[in-house]
């Protein structure tokens, strides 16, 4: 079963228990997530099968979708509802268009101080491990993009709730970016809900329950790696004689160059589907050449075309 998988992860299991669920109901053994959901968040945690475990640095660059329930006027250790309130304060006087107008200075490149109750490494252990023991060690700030903020829904009050979107890159803590818009405002605050709606263009109406799982619908939901990559990277079908040589390691000259456009400020990677369609590599583009990544396919069917349609 080499394929990804649209998980909807629920709130109060941590995303390697999901995994462990999936691996067990669909007796697979490889699998593995693009990117860890706090144990108190739902939403999308993508899932990887078999091969397309191989997939999953390309997933990563995916942005990510969340919706998060602000509280302000509410600190608490973990930055979410997970934690122990540790202070609170009167924040009636934060109004809408106040919340509004620190939301710019959190969008764009941003810089975060990953949490203690995450699963950063120091020394050689996580910080959660760390955190738990009750100790706060130095972390240095780390650059990620926030491409959207958005406020949809605020409810005034002693302890405000807003209701907030967030585009992001990986990396990005949400309970973290709660946090420092209430510091910014000067009460505090932490994210009581937080559920993630889309990896890229796999969203959560098209998420699959283990529920469903279980009931064994779990074909119908299931996503071929040739599909995942096509929303992922320039696809280029060449010559069965550019497959045969990949198998070998071996790089191409292909003409003209690149075979495919490359898109701006992206990673030069390129997906090499088969004749029958199928994906067979990954390649990378380096000067005037192409040279095999990751290798999928097993064997090469000969294809009629003239070789010198690839390479010169």
């Amino acid at each position: 079963m080499d394929a990804l998988l649209n998980l909807y992860k629920p709130a109060g299991m941590t995303s390697r228990e999901a995994v462990d669920a999936v691996r067990r109901l669909l007796k697979v053994r490889r699998a593995g997530h693009t990117g860890t959901l706090d144990p108190g968040a739902e939403g999308v945690l993508l899932l990887c099968l078999g091969k397309a475990t191989r997939l999953n640095e390309f997933l990563q660059w995916l942005p990510k979708t969340y919706h998060a329930t602000m509280v302000l006027g509410v600190q608490t250790s973990t930055q979410d509802m997970d934690g122990e309130v540790i202070a609170t304060t009167d924040a009636s006087g934060v109004t809408r268009e106040q919340l509004e107008a620190v939301l710019p200075r959190f969008t764009g490149e941003i810089e975060q101080v990953p949490p203690m109750y995450s699963a950063v490494h120091h020394e050689g252990r996580r910080l959660y491990e760390l955190a738990r023991e009750g100790k706060v060690v130095p972390r240095e700030a780390r650059k990620v993009q926030v491409y959207r903020l958005q406020l949809l829904h605020f409810v005034p009050g002693e302890h405000p709730e807003a209701e907030l979107e967030i585009e992001c890159s990986t990396g990005t803590y949400i309970r973290t970016l709660c946090a420092d818009i209430g510091d910014a405002l000067g009460v505090g605050a932490y994210a009581r809900r937080l559920k993630r709606t889309a990896i890229g263009p796999f969203r959560v109406e098209e998420s699959v329950t283990l529920q469903q799982l279980e009931a064994g619908d779990a074909i119908d939901h299931l996503i071929p790696m040739t599909q995942a990559v096509k929303e992922l990277l320039p696809v280029w079908s060449p010559h069965p004689r550019v497959l045969r040589l990949f198998r070998l390691g071996r790089f191409v000259k292909p003409k003209p160059f690149p075979p495919v456009p490359l898109p701006e400020g992206k990673p030069p990677y390129i997906a090499v589907l088969d004749p029958a369609g199928q994906l067979f590599a990954i390649a990378t583009v380096r000067r005037d050449e192409v040279w095999p990544y990751k290798v999928f396919g097993e064997r090469v069917l000969y294809h009629p075309r003239s070789i010198e349609e690839d390479l010169g």
